[in-house]
């Protein structure tokens, strides 16, 4: 839409070709971030600075104990929530809620700095990245002491 647009207003071809070369190259660099994953986010109670209760898309990693969320379309803006914790049992999305994420989506509940509770979606194949820092470690193999 936008494309078209910058085409009926006479903006060359080539900023165009750019524009959109940088957009699919951003995109493909935050998608391959270690430990990030496609998803949506929103906040159930409280407030957190530019997230709304309404269903956003994007990619989330975690730096930590800080949730990364860059949001879509264009991927130009990172939106840092600190997190406490979990807020609640993961659960599986309701039919309709959360769209595009496949079958049975995952919804993971976070206890936001300040009170706020933050729900993040993701694909059942990226629940433990959704997780993050709050997911189960893997028990020690066995033979293999820590000190």
């Amino acid at each position: 839409m936008i494309i078209a647009l910058l085409a009926v207003l006479g903006v060359d071809l080539i900023v165009i070709v750019v524009l959109l070369g940088v957009v699919l190259s951003r995109r493909r660099w935050v998608s391959h971030q270690p430990g990030a994953f496609k998803g949506a986010i929103r906040v159930v109670d409280g407030e957190v600075p530019r997230l709304g209760p309404k269903w956003k898309r994007g990619y989330g990693h975690w730096v930590r104990d800080v949730f990364v969320w860059t949001k879509g379309p264009v991927l130009f803006r990172n939106e840092l929530v600190p997190v406490d914790g979990l807020a609640g049992a993961v659960r599986a999305a309701e039919p309709g809620e959360v769209k595009r994420l496949g079958n049975a989506p995952a919804v993971v509940g976070l206890a936001a700095d300040g009170g706020a509770r933050v729900e993040v979606a993701a694909a059942a194949d990226d629940r433990g990245r959704a997780l993050g820092p709050f997911a189960d470690p893997a028990p020690p193999a066995s033979g293999i002491r820590i000190r």
